[in-house]
């Protein structure tokens, strides 16, 4: 997911706007912050509970979350 985050900056003005961009870029910054904090404590719970096998699964779900969000953004914009 790594080169997602930077590309994601990058194209915060051309989807949002050059005014809006700065506000926009804090909000996914506080987001990308709160995943990093919330979500290896929430598969920690998972694979105590289901077992760690559960984690490709885990990381495809949220792939897909992500890229559904990303489509409902690029389809909202146009």
């Amino acid at each position: 997911c790594a080169p997602i985050y930077p590309s994601l900056m990058h194209a915060t003005p051309i989807l949002f706007g050059k005014k809006q961009s700065q506000s926009v870029i804090g909000v996914q910054m506080a987001s990308a912050y709160i995943g990093n904090i919330c979500m290896p404590p929430l598969f920690g719970i998972i694979g105590e509970k289901l077992g760690i096998g559960l984690f490709p699964m885990y990381i495809t779900i949220l792939l897909l979350v992500m890229y559904v969000m990303h489509e409902r953004l690029i389809k909202k914009r146009s």
